[in-house]
Order: C-alpha cells, then structure tokens, then sequence
C-alpha cells in the first residue's frame, strides 16, 4: 500500500475514534444504560468485521489455536478501553474524559520501560511534561473544575487510558502473519467477550427506545468498530510507530470539537491551548521518527 494511502487511513480511524465520545453521550441522553451503548457497539461491529472477513475469505488462511488466542487475548484490551471509558462519559464531561484517555502517550512510554527495558531519553521526558500540563489546562484545572470532577470519573478515565495503551502496545506484536481481513474480527471477539461479562446481554434490549435504538447502534458499531478497526489493520503495517502515534493524535481536537459543537460542552480557550499542548507533546515525542519513517 501507499504511504499517502496508509496515512489517510489511519487519520480517518482516529476521526471515527473522535466520534465516539459524542455517539455515546448522545446515546445516554436517549435514555440508553453504559451497558446498552458498550454492548451494541461490540455486538454490531463484531458482526461487520466477520461478515467482512468471510466475504474475503480467499484472501487469508485459516490461523493456528496459538495465534487466535494471542489475537483473543491482544482484544480484551479493546472490551476494557470500551467499557472504561463510556462508563468515564456517563460521570465527566466528554472533553475531560477525552483528556484522560490521552493519558496513554506516557503509559506507553511506562509499558515500553518496564517490560522492553526501553529507558525514555530527554526528549520523551520533555514530551511527556507537555502533555501532563496540557492535560492539566485542557481539564480546566486551574479554574477549579478538578474539584468538582467525581473521583470514580478519574479513576475510569485512567482505566481507559492503561487499558487503550495496551491495546496500543500488545496489537503490533501479537500474531502478525495472520491476515488482516481476520485479525480484526478476532480481536473484536475478544473485546465482545469482556463487554459481555461485564455487561450481561439480559437487557440489552429492554427499555430500548426502538426508533433511535437501532440507528445509533449502526453508527457505533461501523465508527466505533468496523471501520476504524480495518483503516488500522491495513494502514498501520507501512507506517513507524512514531508517525502513527502522531497521526492518532487527530482524535483529540475532533472530540473536543464535537463536544463543544455537537453537545454544547463549554470549551475555554485555556483548554484549547491544553489540547493544543498535548497535541505538541506527542508530536515533540515522535517527530525524529516520523520524518524519518
């Protein structure tokens, strides 16, 4: 694949990333439970991508037991981000959970230190710094909204952000010789799997308002899984990691402008500046490797 072609993939994942903040919050003002919103979008994705992979069946071969499984185990992270975060939505306002999840730029710099043994040099450091204080402005904090932020909110937020990191970290690694057609179904089964346990389907369906229910659950489950989930699996492979973390970054201004356009969510420009910061931190972090990828 082209470069240009990968590039646009990845940014048009990371814009359908940017949507779910708002996809889900407007799923909860319909009346919708966290349990509802996380299970249809898994449930519905789940299906897309198998319905996929078997219409491109000839284009891949049948994986081992050990592949499936490490693909299976590389998905549950998906489940955890999923459920952490709509739960975090359900307690903070969508531009502050969004900020959270962005937390995962220096969790992965952890991951990468405690279990490869990578030490961040003085360039990550300074990144990492940039980020923490746009986190800091684009949360409002010095206005005193970290007080009226809900505990459990953070903690969820947090959550999402160690558990996307994850994702981040093991989804490059695991059983890459499979297909890419089938490596995002199988992953997504994971993450179903995780979502049903912590979400049994018993009322998925109740209480459901039937003519917004199953809209919304199309847009969930084609943004929130379908789509993206192929635009990386084909568009991260040609691409560094550094220039892809960079390119992922884009999710980060959509959803804070949709949270200000679409849900109304008062945005100061302090926190834009934040946004801004944190966007800078990433870039300050990947920029040698992007330039040279």
């Amino acid at each position: 694949m082209a470069r240009n072609s990968a590039i646009t993939l990845v940014i048009i994942a990371s814009v359908c990333y940017g949507l779910l903040a708002t996809l889900t919050r407007t799923g909860l003002a319909g009346g919708m439970s966290v349990g509802q919103i996380n299970g249809v979008q898994f449930i519905v994705g789940t299906i897309l991508l198998w319905g996929t992979a078997i219409w491109k069946r000839r284009q891949w071969r049948k994986p081992s037991s050990q592949a499936v499984l490490k693909l299976l185990a590389v998905g549950t992270f998906m489940g955890m981000t999923t459920a952490f975060f709509n739960a975090a939505i359900q307690l903070l306002p969508a531009s502050i959970a969004i900020v959270l999840l962005f937390q995962f730029v220096w969790i992965g710099v952890l991951y990468e230190w405690i279990f490869r043994r990578v030490a961040p040099d003085g360039k990550m450091l300074v990144s990492i710094m940039i980020s923490i204080i746009g986190a800091l402005l684009a949360a409002n904090v010095f206005h005193g909204q970290l007080l009226q932020i809900p505990p459990m909110g953070i903690l969820l937020g947090l959550g999402a952000a160690f558990s996307y990191a994850g994702t981040l970290y093991t989804s490059g690694r695991a059983a890459i010789e499979v297909s890419s057609w089938l490596r995002g179904p199988i992953m997504a089964t994971g993450g179903l799997a995780i979502i049903l346990l912590l979400y049994p389907p018993v009322d998925l369906l109740q209480e459901a308002d039937w003519n917004g229910f199953w809209p919304l659950a199309a847009l969930l489950g084609i943004l929130g899984m379908l789509v993206p989930t192929l635009c990386l699996m084909f568009g991260t492979p040609p691409l560094s990691a550094g220039l892809t973390t960079v390119l992922g970054s884009s999710q980060l201004p959509v959803s804070v402008f949709m949270a200000a356009t679409v849900l109304a969510e008062k945005v100061s420009g302090l926190q834009w500046i934040g946004v801004g910061l944190i966007i800078a931190g990433i870039v300050v972090a990947q920029w040698k490797q992007a330039t040279h990828s």
